[in-house]
């Protein structure tokens, strides 16, 4: 399962949120979000569940490439 970067940017956009509050959000640190948002980091199980968490609301099938 391979998030959906950008859906997931526009969503934190629309939220208001800066990369820390959703770091916080999803459960993860802000250096995770931050080498994940710019290509140094893959998503592993962790940031996929960190997103779920932030975004219970969000259809799956628009946060991850199944």
């Amino acid at each position: 399962m391979q998030p959906n970067k950008k859906y997931i940017i526009d969503l934190i956009h629309k939220s208001n949120w800066s990369q820390n509050k959703f770091a916080m959000k999803a459960g993860v640190s802000k250096t995770t979000i931050s080498r994940w948002v710019n290509g140094k980091r893959g998503a592993g199980a962790e940031l996929i569940a960190g997103i779920i968490r932030a975004f219970p609301n969000e259809p799956i099938d628009k946060l991850f490439f199944l």
